[in-house]
């Protein structure tokens, strides 16, 4: 049996579950959609990748940190979906 590697999304919905707190997050499908998640988190907002095929997200640069504006959170998207696929 393949082992199942948790996603962050789920792993909130297990912190969810037990009461624990946790900070807050949104999963976007475009670089527009990472701009307007992350204007309504407040700035400064951390991106990552979620892939079951990419467990070490930071050495397959699937992490963008301080990202203070939506223009920045449109090319962290674009960088990440471009590292990603070639990870």
């Amino acid at each position: 049996m393949k082992k199942k590697v948790l996603l962050g999304a789920e792993g909130y919905r297990l912190l969810d579950g037990f009461g624990i707190p946790h900070p807050e997050y949104g999963l976007a499908h475009s670089g527009d959609e990472a701009a307007g998640i992350a204007e309504g988190l407040g700035f400064p907002v951390v991106m990552k990748v979620i892939s079951p095929d990419i467990i070490h997200k930071s050495d397959a640069g699937g992490v963008v940190l301080d990202i203070g504006s939506a223009g920045e959170a449109r090319e962290a998207y674009s960088r990440i979906i471009k590292n990603s696929l070639s990870a």
